[in-house]
C-alpha cells in the first residue's frame, strides 16, 4: 500500500511581467505583488513609457533592471507552496 502523505500548502503570489520578444515572463516574488502590480501598471498607463525599471525581488531572481517600453504586459500568478 501506497502511504498517505498530509501535506499543507499556503499560497503564495507571483508577479509576471511580459516583454516583447521575451520567450517566457519573468516571475518576481515580492512581500507584498499586489503594490508592486498597481506600480507597474500605473507606469504603463502613463503616456511616457521612456522609464528606466529597477525591481529588487526576494525569489530566485533577486535585481531585474528593464524598460518600461518593453513591458507588454504584467499579471499576478498564485501558486501552491509547501509548508
Amino acid at each position: 500500500m501506497g502511504q498517505q502523505y498530509s501535506a499543507q500548502f499556503k499560497t503564495r503570489t507571483s508577479l509576471l511581467l511580459f516583454g516583447n520578444g521575451w520567450a517566457a515572463p519573468l516571475v518576481l516574488y515580492f512581500d507584498n505583488p499586489q503594490d508592486k502590480y498597481k506600480e507597474i501598471q500605473e507606469i504603463l498607463n502613463s503616456p511616457s513609457k521612456a522609464k528606466m525599471l529597477e525591481l529588487e525581488a526576494t525569489g530566485p531572481i533577486k535585481k531585474v533592471t528593464v524598460l518600461a517600453s518593453q513591458i507588454t504586459g504584467v499579471a499576478l500568478q498564485d501558486e501552491p507552496q509547501l509548508q
